[in-house]
């Protein structure tokens, strides 16, 4: 049996950009702790969590392109 991949969460924010456009929402809310990552859109700051997150409001068809980018330059695992 398989182990499954992780892959850092990207599956479920592509998830939550995927629904966000098929609903026709402008934006979707992002949370992390610590730095923005590189290259990562820019959004606007909704509020501060008390655990340290910060929670932003970002363009969800960026946010797709964003990870579209970062992942499409990786070799492909098993090759073809």
């Amino acid at each position: 049996m398989s182990q499954p991949h992780d892959d850092g969460g990207l599956t479920a924010i592509v998830m939550q950009c995927a629904f966000a456009i098929l609903s026709g929402s402008p934006t979707v809310t992002i949370s992390w702790t610590g730095k923005r990552l590189t290259g990562f859109p820019r959004g606007e700051l909704l509020s501060l969590g008390t655990n340290g997150a910060s929670n932003y409001a970002v363009n969800p068809v960026k946010v797709l392109a964003w990870i579209h980018a970062k992942t499409s330059s990786a070799t492909p695992k098993g090759g073809a």
